[in-house]
């Protein structure tokens, strides 16, 4: 995609569906982590089993109500015949990564919630991104791309005899609940390697 958002995420899967009818789509880059859910750590990788959106909200007496947008989830035969054998024999992708790591970490790989919005999560002090943080209290990785994707495959099931699925798969540069000062030092040394990680995993 040209840029962040998941207007341009949306805009550029209805035109990969339409262009080329693909059986699988899948989406890869990199999300904010949260340090407190599943241990965490710069340099891991998030698989989505389901997507929240946190674009949509209602403000009344003084408070903020989350509204929802239908959406298709990640693919169930994905998650269970792609992701689940990498998860068990994890060699198979961390020994193909090439780019060393600064703490000499060893990857993993995650599955669980993701939350897509249209706000870059760079201030862990800023009271609306505490409010998303703890709204969503389960998920693992923060984004902006992943509902775009999914309401545009939700959208686009109106045919029997197309069923496309996908899969999302985002590596950690940042961690959203941490590190206020230098968040945007963290992610751009950490994007690089968060990029080949959710590339190579999605490659093997």
């Amino acid at each position: 995609a040209s840029a962040q958002t998941n207007v341009i995420a949306g805009d550029v899967a209805r035109a990969i569906l339409e262009d080329f009818r693909p059986q699988y789509l899948f989406l890869i880059g990199t999300a904010g982590g949260h340090s407190e859910r599943e241990s965490i750590k710069l340099g891991d990788v998030v698989i989505a089993n389901y997507i929240d959106y946190s674009g949509y909200w209602k403000l009344k007496n003084g408070r903020y109500e989350e509204r929802k947008n239908a959406c298709d989830h990640p693919s169930l035969h994905l998650l269970e015949n792609f992701v689940e054998g990498l998860r068990r024999n994890p060699g198979d992708w961390v020994n193909a990564l090439r780019k060393p790591r600064p703490d000499q970490s060893v990857p993993k790989a995650l599955i669980g919630g993701i939350v897509a919005g249209e706000l870059l999560l760079g201030d862990a002090d800023n009271a609306f991104q505490q409010k998303i943080l703890t709204t969503y209290q389960k998920a693992l990785a923060f984004e902006m791309e992943s509902f775009g994707v999914a309401r545009t495959m939700y959208s686009s099931r109106w045919s029997v005899h197309y069923n496309p699925q996908f899969l999302i798969v985002r590596g950690i540069s940042d961690l959203v609940d941490r590190d206020p000062v230098d968040n945007q030092g963290q992610r751009e040394a950490w994007t690089p390697l968060a990029v080949e990680a959710a590339a190579t995993f999605t490659r093997i």
